[in-house]
């Protein structure tokens, strides 16, 4: 049984802050959609099986007139292929608010969702069950690791991990007593943004003797040690 498990737009991956030039409005509104995409996959993934012939889709933000031209033919695994689709989106959600913003592209996500299963035959109700799931987390996505005590076992660290809605990904290092009173909050550092790659940054957590490390992105290692 083959099931759509992932759902992206293809975003930039490094800081957008990092790029020689800015976003266009599509890659911008690509990136953007990155936190409800990452939340929206995680709950399609863990929900009620959207069975199909692949188990990505892509939806790539274009500047188009008019509807997305959906294709009624199914992409199939066998063939490495996954749902790769140019729809139009509005550029003025990219001047909402950010809560307005998460909500406006998690329409438009399920919207064109809803469109190709019908014209795949898929069964909307996983579709839904995601849509409504990320409503109840409020389009948020953050999560937090397993903490792990120091060898003297007077401190423990565990690592955040949030995904904001300018399609940016942090972590950080929290440090707390064996009572889980906080005794630190680490400086937030840049972190590839999706789900994956995070839930390897939150069981990066690591002890040199009374000093702990994480692993943010790829192989750069910070420290945030005890007071």
């Amino acid at each position: 049984m083959i099931r759509i498990r992932s759902v992206d737009t293809n975003p930039v991956m490094v800081p957008a802050r990092s790029l020689r030039h800015p976003l266009t409005d599509a890659g911008r509104y690509a990136k953007c959609a990155t936190v409800v995409t990452e939340l929206f996959s995680e709950h399609l993934a863990g929900g009620p099986p959207l069975i199909a012939k692949t188990s990505w889709v892509r939806f790539l933000p274009t500047d188009l007139d008019g509807p997305a031209a959906i294709s009624p033919l199914h992409a199939t695994s066998a063939l490495g292929l996954g749902e790769v689709h140019e729809v139009p989106y509005d550029r003025k959600v990219l001047d909402l608010p950010d809560d307005d913003r998460r909500r406006a592209i998690l329409d438009w996500l399920r919207d064109h969702m809803l469109a190709l299963g019908s014209g795949l035959n898929w069964d909307p109700g996983p579709i839904e069950a995601a849509y409504e799931a990320c409503l109840r987390d409020g389009c948020r996505y953050r999560r937090t690791g397993a903490a792990k005590a120091s060898p003297n076992r007077r401190w423990k660290a565990h690592v955040e991990f949030e995904i904001d809605g300018d399609g940016e990904a942090w972590s950080w290092l929290v440090v707390t007593d064996r009572a889980g009173a906080v005794l630190t909050v680490g400086e937030r550092r840049d972190s590839v943004p999706f789900a994956r790659r995070g839930r390897k940054v939150l069981r990066s957590v690591r002890w040199d003797g009374d000093v702990p490390t994480w692993t943010p992105w790829i192989d750069d290692v910070f420290t945030d040690g005890p007071p």
